[in-house]
């Protein structure tokens, strides 16, 4: 299976981020270049053609999720992939 050419996470505040999932992690990286860190549970996940959108939702993180530590992606690998 590849990997879909774009993931975007709508976010409530900052609008369509490009995003990036590892494991149950998804990362975005915001407007002001910080990077965001959600996790697969806190979404609803659609997916279309070669895009994955994620949409936070009312629902919170795993309890066992205040320990992760899976460390995110460099800038760099936002940028889309055409």
């Amino acid at each position: 299976m590849t990997e879909p050419a774009f993931e975007t996470l709508v976010h409530p505040e900052h609008g369509s981020l490009a995003a990036r999932r590892l494991l149950d992690c998804v990362f975005a990286l915001t407007p002001k270049g910080t990077i965001a860190h959600f996790h697969i549970e806190q979404m609803d996940v659609e997916t279309r053609d070669d895009e994955v959108i994620y949409r936070l939702s009312a629902r919170t993180a795993l309890p066992e999720r205040a320990r992760c530590q899976i460390i995110p992606p460099f800038v760099p690998a936002f940028k889309r992939r055409a």
